[in-house]
């Protein structure tokens, strides 16, 4: 029961975006080094709550109505006839795929569980296309280190190629079997053991880089690996 109504306050504050971006400002106007202070403070708290809370016995599937999802921006609009995801950046064959085109792909179905650095947890079904076929059609450049995911909505997250390969990420467009705009449609990454910050949704780039640049709120003071249990 508590776990629940633990669950039902996280998803309503996630919900409210003028709270999300009230809470985001306060936190980005705290100094870089006691920022990480508080980061890590804050992290450890909601590890040990969910361990209180029992969150990682919960495996059962979670209904629709009770997904968790964060959109500080607001949930951009997609005509999916105008819709194209680009593959660029250190590859030997950039792609640009049309909508068609990537439901014609291979698609990979999984039971994934995300967990959101905030607290809740979603466990669904999702399926879509995998991120190392992409890759692999586009011939990715020895030297790359990364790949940044860019969002309809400014969004970006920046991962290691290692980690999305041996991690089985995929491009996401169905959850428990609905396109859900809200939850990240047309696309949205999905890697099992990463914080949900690292999910990125309305993904429409993937920019294939050289360097060890990170994403938004990594850089900002969140864990750049973003493993589920990571503080640095």
């Amino acid at each position: 029961m508590f776990a629940r109504a633990y669950r039902k306050a996280l998803i309503a504050v996630g919900g409210n975006t003028t709270l999300l971006r009230a809470m985001a400002f306060l936190w980005k106007s705290i100094p870089f080094r006691p920022r990480r202070g508080v980061t890590f403070l804050f992290i450890k708290a909601v590890l040990w709550e969910k361990r209180l809370l029992k969150i990682d016995e919960q495996t059962e599937i979670t209904a629709i109505k009770d997904l968790g999802s964060l959109a500080y921006w607001g949930v951009p609009k997609v005509d999916l006839d105008s819709f194209l995801l680009t593959v660029d950046g250190a590859v030997d064959r950039p792609l640009s795929l049309s909508w068609p085109e990537l439901q014609a792909m291979h698609q990979v179905d999984r039971q994934v569980r995300m967990d959101c650095v905030g607290g809740f947890r979603n466990n669904s079904v999702m399926a879509g296309v995998p991120v190392p076929q992409l890759l692999d059609l586009a011939g990715v450049s020895s030297q790359a280190q990364r790949v940044v995911f860019h969002c309809l909505d400014g969004y970006y997250v920046s991962l290691e190629i290692k980690d999305l390969r041996e991690g089985e990420a995929f491009l996401a467009s169905t959850t428990n079997g609905e396109e859900l705009p809200k939850y990240g449609f047309p696309l949205r990454l999905a890697i099992p053991r990463k914080y949900g910050y690292q999910w990125a949704k309305w993904v429409n780039r993937l920019e294939v880089v050289t360097d060890d640049r990170k994403g938004y709120w990594a850089q900002l003071g969140l864990p750049d690996r973003g493993d589920v249990g990571d503080v640095w």
